[in-house]
């Protein structure tokens, strides 16, 4: 079954193998050993992203003209 498998599989071409993950340092362990960023500094990212959310959520569009016009076909 596997030798089966095995053919089939090379004999697919939508299959494509997904990309790799992008890599943000090229010395990860370095970024791991690091501190760990401050408790402080994660809640002013998380604030200031509710706040960010409030104010989209709040944008209110009022359209006074028509948004899609009507063309005649002769």
């Amino acid at each position: 079954h596997s030798t089966r498998l095995a053919m089939l599989s090379n004999n697919l071409t939508h299959w494509k193998k997904l990309p790799l993950l992008p890599s943000l340092t090229n010395q990860p362990h370095q970024v791991l050993a690091s501190d760990p960023v401050p408790f402080a500094d994660l809640q002013q990212v998380s604030r200031i992203a509710a706040y960010a959310f409030s104010a989209l959520s709040q944008i209110r569009v009022d359209a006074k003209e028509e948004l899609v016009v009507q063309f005649g076909i002769p």
